[in-house]
């Protein structure tokens, strides 16, 4: 079964962030709630977590890259 790893709402009320660094890649495997990829906007850094136990499989979403709160930054599966 395939996760979609999404980017979370901020604290800060953003709706933009900025994917810092992925903290692991493609083919790593992850336990759900494991920090994947750091993140930030002009006032907080973040964590975007795992969903599920898996194996990351696609990242969409490069460090240095914008993306939006709710939008997909990468896929996991099972």
């Amino acid at each position: 079964m395939k996760h979609e790893i999404v980017v979370p709402p901020t604290a800060d009320g953003s709706a933009e962030i900025t994917l810092v660094s992925w903290l692991k890649e493609v083919g790593d495997s992850v336990g759900m709630g494991e920090d994947l990829a750091e993140a930030a906007t002009e006032k907080i850094t973040l964590y975007i977590t795992a969903p599920a136990d898996g194996i990351l499989q696609e990242i969409h979403v490069k460090a240095g890259e914008k993306a939006q709160v709710g939008q997909v930054v990468g896929i996991m599966s099972d």
